[in-house]
């Protein structure tokens, strides 16, 4: 019998060892539900199950551990074969519980951002704001939204103000900050009148932090929410002025840049009009040298650069003698005194010359 037992307890073993090596978690709960009938079969008709002996269990007729055995391997074989559609039912209902719960988070997201999406949107389409204009244009509305709901609290008077949205586009302006600056004065009235024990705790130079502080101490969210977007605007706005002043001071380098751009082009056309109505008259004198030379005298003295190039153009680039046609076909040769009348020829052409 005690070798009976062991056996049993080997057999009993060695199944659990398969079962931990299975993945099949079906099969493995048909066999301990399979292995619990076999113990608990030895019932009375109409009474109560009694505890079944080892003994009797293996002296069973057309029993005992072949019986349990043989059963156990048909169970198995059973299972094992029925495995594919219990695998093909599990994934379909999966598929379906997946898809119907995607189906209720997206709408449940849909419903939770449908307020924030929709405000958003709204202030989006009416005007495309850049990043600095729309932080400060966002904590303008937060901070508006606080003290409306503080008002309607204590049955107060919100106040109004002429700053809109559609000022900040396309860039913030000085002007537009003194809207809003009045505005936040407005309103603090109507903070301070909500809770004035409260906001005794404030110091009158009280700054960003003492601010930031005093808001997360306080119970009431609207409240929270106007002294934080307050701080907020403050931050804003001060990031809008900087802003606004290095655009000012690059558009007015450019505006300079322009200027000396146009000046120079301008003082080019001229240089090419001076020269080419030179050329036209065929002077005994390098015209590019000539007026080269003398816009760079006018830099330093314009209007003494120009008296001498009126009178004495040959101060900027001589007189050319090789150029000057000798008289009565070559007999008469050329002479200083030529040269001389040359250069009065030329500054007085000059001076009557309009380009």
């Amino acid at each position: 019998m005690n070798n009976n037992i062991e056996s049993l307890d080997d057999f009993l073993t060695q199944n659990t060892e398969k079962k931990e090596e299975t993945t099949n978690t079906k099969i493995e709960d048909e066999f301990a539900k399979l292995l619990n009938d076999f113990i608990n079969q030895d019932r009375k008709e109409g009474g109560e199950p009694q505890e079944e002996t080892l003994d009797g269990f293996l002296s069973q007729p057309e029993g005992g551990l072949e019986s349990f055995i043989t059963s156990s391997e048909q169970a198995k074989e059973n299972l094992v074969s029925s495995e594919p559609q219990i695998l093909q039912s599990n994934n379909q209902l999966t598929s379906s519980n997946q898809i119907e719960v995607i189906n209720n988070l997206s709408e449940l997201a849909n419903i939770q951002t449908t307020s924030v999406e929709k405000k958003q949107n709204e202030f989006e389409d009416k005007i495309n704001l850049k990043d600095e204009e729309r932080e400060l244009a966002r904590a303008v509305t937060n901070f508006r939204d606080g003290v409306i709901s503080l008002a309607e609290k204590k049955n107060l008077k919100a106040p109004e103000t002429e700053y809109t949205e559609n000022m900040l586009y396309p860039n913030y302006k000085p002007s537009v900050g003194k809207k809003i600056a009045k505005y936040l004065l407005d309103c603090w009235d109507i903070i301070n009148k909500y809770d004035p024990e409260n906001m005794k705790r404030l110091s009158k130079d009280a700054g960003d932090e003492e601010f930031l502080n005093f808001a997360e101490s306080l119970t009431d969210t609207d409240m929270q929410l106007a002294i934080i977007s307050y701080v907020e605007i403050l931050i804003n706005m001060e990031i809008c002025e900087v802003s606004y002043e290095q655009k000012r001071e690059i558009i007015q380098k450019n505006r300079i840049k322009k200027e000396l751009y146009d000046e120079y082009m301008e003082l080019q056309e001229r240089r090419s009009l001076f020269i080419q109505k030179l050329k036209e008259k065929n002077f005994p004198i390098n015209a590019e040298k000539l007026i080269g030379n003398y816009f760079k005298a006018a830099q330093k003295d314009a209007d003494g650069a120009y008296k001498a190039l009126t009178k004495n153009p040959a101060m900027f680039s001589p007189i050319e003698f090789d150029k000057i046609h000798p008289k009565f076909f070559g007999l008469i040769k050329v002479t200083p005194e030529d040269g001389i009348k040359a250069n009065q020829k030329i500054g007085e052409f000059i001076k009557k010359l309009k380009v």
